[in-house]
C-alpha cells in the first residue's frame, strides 16, 4: 500500500447543491428515509457522508493510488444521511462497507426519480393547469413572510426560511422540470420567460440552502404569472 497520505478536500457549493438534489430531503438509508428538515424549527438533520473516506484513516478508506483527492470529493462519493445514520455508519464501516452505501445512493435516486417523474401534457391548458397550484402556493407564502422592506421581524423571517426550504425550492423545481419537459407548449417569448425562471431557481435555491449571497439572484420573471394562458406568444 502506498505511503502517501489522502488529505480532505472541501466539497463544491455544486457538488453540495447535486447532492441535496439527489437526496430529495430524505435520508438515503432505505431503512430510515427520514425527513431532514425540522418544520417547527429552522434546522436541518442533513450531512453529507463519504462513501470511501474523504482522507486517509477515515471510515472506508482505500489507497491513495486507488482514488485521488478530488474524486474522493466527488459527488458519486458522497451520500446524504441524516446526523443519527452518518455517525452509525462510520461507526460500523464493516457493517456498512463501500458497495452498500453506493447501492444506497442509487436505489434512493431511481425511488425519486419514479416518485417525481416529470409528466408530459398533450395541450398547454393541462400544463398550466398542473403548475398554477404550485405557483399559487409560493405566491401565498412570498405575500404572507416574504422580505418587506422596513420589516425585520425574526419571527417572519424564521417563517420565510421554514417555507422557503419545506416548499418553495420544491415547487420551483417542479414547475422548472414541467416547463423543460413541455418546451414545444411554449411560444418563442414564453421560452425566454422559462429560461429566465429556470435560472431564478437555481439562484434562489443557491442563496436560501446554501448561503451562497455572492451574486445578486435573477428576480422571479413577472409573464410566469401568464405562461401558457392563451395562444402560444
Amino acid at each position: 500500500m502506498s505511503r502517501k497520505t489522502c488529505e480532505r478536500l472541501p466539497l463544491t457549493d455544486s457538488t453540495k447543491r447535486r447532492l441535496w438534489s439527489e437526496a430529495g430531503g430524505y435520508c438515503t438509508n432505505p431503512e430510515c428515509e427520514v425527513v431532514l428538515f425540522d418544520d417547527n424549527a429552522d434546522v436541518d438533520f442533513a450531512e453529507m457522508a463519504h462513501i470511501i473516506a474523504a482522507s486517509t484513516g477515515g471510515p472506508r478508506d482505500v489507497a491513495v493510488s486507488q482514488l485521488s483527492p478530488e474524486a474522493r470529493a466527488h459527488h458519486s462519493n458522497v451520500v446524504v444521511l441524516c446526523a443519527n445514520c452518518h455517525r452509525k455508519v462510520d461507526k460500523a464501516p464493516d457493517v456498512y462497507p463501500i458497495e452498500l452505501l453506493q447501492q444506497w445512493k442509487v436505489r434512493h435516486q431511481e425511488s425519486l426519480q419514479r416518485a417525481f417523474g416529470t409528466p408530459e401534457f398533450k395541450t398547454r391548458d393541462a400544463c398550466r393547469a398542473f403548475i398554477t397550484p404550485l405557483l399559487e402556493e409560493n405566491r401565498v407564502i412570498f405575500i404572507q413572510y416574504g422580505p418587506v422592506a422596513g420589516n425585520f421581524s425574526e419571527a417572519r423571517a424564521t417563517q420565510w426560511r421554514r417555507h422557503v426550504v419545506s416548499t418553495i425550492v420544491p415547487n420551483n423545481a417542479t414547475i422548472g422540470r414541467v416547463l423543460k419537459q413541455n418546451r414545444s407548449l411554449l411560444g418563442p417569448q414564453e421560452r425566454r420567460i422559462a429560461d429566465l425562471f429556470a435560472l431564478h431557481v437555481m439562484e434562489f435555491a443557491a442563496r436560501h440552502l446554501f448561503r451562497d449571497w455572492g451574486a445578486e439572484s435573477t428576480r422571479f420573471p413577472d409573464g410566469m404569472g401568464s405562461i401558457l394562458t392563451g395562444e402560444a406568444v
